[in-house]
């Protein structure tokens, strides 16, 4: 008979020795497990999350944007000629500085044209006003002739005046002593030859007041002619007047027209373009498809062009600081402020645009450079913080978690302000003094219960 091995006994005993303590256990409280009635048992208590909290942080916080610029110059002013003429001498060329009008006086001049026609022109105007100006002179003399005819006239007038009182006194005397000889002779007292003879004294005398009379009449006749032929070199020496007037203007017109042939600097600044040689003939006009004769730029102020994106548009205004990184000292920057910015943001790329102006006396600036800026959104001194990290969006709205007295999480909405690199400004929602769960918020729930865990030292 075969008999079994030691492994094997020991293998038997072991399997009839669990058989009575499975049939027998219970559910542990580890386990679920379902009581005699049918119902689920209570689960067993799990391990309480631990969290160290971060209470709202209250500092300065200052957001910043860092965008592309671009350097511009201040002005820049294509010339042309307002006349059209032949280039006679071109003063400057590309990176020639030029100077502006000040203290009354022209720009230097940059350009010189040459148009004869012009010239010829302005002698004739001279001519022409030398010589209204003698006809002037001689409706003057026509008007002091008129006057000196009207004074005459006057004193005709009050001669035959002077002699009509002498002739009338006369012819009284002489209608007196007639009188007196016809009663005389008509009583025998005289010849009728005296009566005779005074009667033809009084005709005389009659004659000479008529006579005296029409002096007068002519008399005033010439004065109406002498006042009128005043009036017309009154009206001549006017028109001449006027036509001076007209002559000086065309004069001074073709002056004007004839000092367009020297193009001058309109600021201080530098040539950028020329596009004309000596014996070039150059047109009037600017028309688009004709070249300036000189570019010239205005570079001191320069202007520091920026595009500012339409999330940090609103807050951009006049005196907005900012700094710039000149492009020939990098790691270096230079502070400023926004000069001015337009109020609405451009229909395609939703951007707004600001310029800087700062100061170029030494041209360190260049148009067309590349210029890092860095603008200030905000500043705020004194703001109640958040970490990104503690900050919840869900469903359109912004929360915390926080921990209550009782160490349970409760969900905190709250209103977001700047973000300032990491740190959120919190508007309202907070006073300060809560306990926030500052990192993995997405592991909490509202209601969970959590030990607390001081921060380390």
């Amino acid at each position: 008979m075969h008999l079994p091995s030691i492994a094997s006994c020991w293998k038997l005993a072991i399997v009839l020795a669990a058989v009575p303590l499975v049939a027998g256990c219970q559910p542990t409280a580890s386990a679920p497990a379902v009581a005699s009635n049918g119902e689920a048992k209570a689960e067993a208590p799990q391990a309480v999350t631990r969290v160290t909290p971060i209470t709202p942080a209250r500092k300065r916080l200052v957001r910043t944007i860092e965008l592309p610029g671009r350097a511009d110059a201040y002005e820049t002013t294509p010339l042309h000629s307002k006349v059209t003429g032949f280039v006679q001498k071109v003063a400057v060329d590309i990176g020639d500085s030029i100077v502006g009008p000040r203290d009354g006086q022209p720009g230097m001049a940059l350009c010189e044209l040459l148009v004869p026609e012009l010239k010829e022109e302005l002698i004739e105007k001279q001519a022409l006003t030398e010589q209204t100006k003698s006809e002037i002179a001689q409706s003057d003399a026509g008007i002091n002739v008129a006057e000196s005819a009207v004074r005459a006239a006057d004193a005709g007038i009050d001669e035959a005046k002077a002699a009509i009182a002498k002739e009338e006194a006369l012819f009284a005397k002489f209608k007196s002593e007639f009188d007196r000889v016809s009663q005389l002779a008509e009583s025998g007292v005289v010849t009728q030859k005296v009566a005779d003879e005074a009667k033809a004294q009084l005709d005389a005398a009659s004659a000479a007041k008529l006579e005296v009379t029409a002096r007068i009449a002519s008399a005033e006749a010439a004065r109406q002619q002498a006042l009128a032929s005043l009036e017309k070199a009154k009206a001549d020496a006017t028109a001449k007047r006027s036509q001076m007037n007209v002559v000086e203007a065309e004069r001074r017109r073709v002056e004007t027209m004839l000092e367009y042939a020297v193009i001058r600097a309109p600021f201080d600044g530098v040539v950028v373009e020329r596009n004309v040689h000596t014996g070039h003939l150059v047109q009037a006009g600017g028309s688009s498809n004709q070249k300036p004769v000189l570019t010239v730029m205005r570079i001191d102020p320069i202007r520091i062009l920026v595009e500012v994106p339409e999330a940090d548009a609103v807050p951009i205004a006049k005196g907005t600081k900012v700094e710039l990184t000149p492009p020939a000292a990098p790691g270096t920057s230079v502070s400023g402020t926004i000069a001015r910015a337009g109020w609405s943001l451009h229909e395609t790329s939703r951007t707004l645009s600001a310029e800087i102006e700062l100061p170029n006396p030494d041209g360190k600036w260049r148009p067309g450079q590349y210029v890092p800026v860095k603008i200030t959104i905000a500043d705020l001194p004194d703001a109640i913080s958040l970490p990104k990290t503690a900050i919840v969006t869900l469903d359109k709205q912004t929360f915390c978690y926080c921990i209550e007295a009782d160490n349970k999480v409760s969900k905190r909405p709250i209103e977001l302000g700047i973000l300032a690199g990491t740190d959120y400004e919190i508007r309202s929602g907070l006073t300060g003094d809560e306990k926030v769960i500052g990192a993995n918020v997405s592991a909490f729930r509202e209601g969970q219960v959590v030990e607390v865990v001081p921060a380390k030292p």
